[in-house]
């Protein structure tokens, strides 16, 4: 069953996130991400605008956003920081949760860091 704005209707909280996760994922995927790169030139004041230089993305910066998609998929790793997260949230800001190492090769160091 469909709701009229064409998206399925889901009871459950939690598959209307996972619905509603992959939407946004594939959007994002499909997104021109050169528009991130693009600044109206017009808007800078002219001491600026004489000094601006137009980047653009790099083969190392598209092989980072592939990989961050594949990772977001990794459901285990999401349940991982999850929970890692819920607990560092205990001792630690957010901000410092967030840059917290979570994976496993940079745990290892943290970890005794903090015990």
């Amino acid at each position: 069953m469909t709701e009229a704005s064409g998206r399925p209707h889901l009871r459950s909280n939690l598959a209307r996130t996972m619905y509603n996760r992959m939407v946004t994922d594939e959007r994002l995927r499909n997104m021109n991400l050169s528009k991130l790169y693009e600044v109206d030139e017009l808007a800078l004041i002219d001491d600026v605008r004489e000094r601006f230089v137009q980047l653009g993305m790099d083969e190392e910066t598209q092989q980072f956003l592939d990989s961050c998609f594949e990772q977001s998929e990794w459901l285990l790793t999401q349940i991982w920081h999850s929970i890692a997260k819920a607990f560092l949230g205990m001792f630690m800001t957010q901000t410092s949760v967030n840059g917290y190492p979570l994976s496993s090769g940079d745990t290892h160091h943290s970890v005794r860091w903090i015990f």
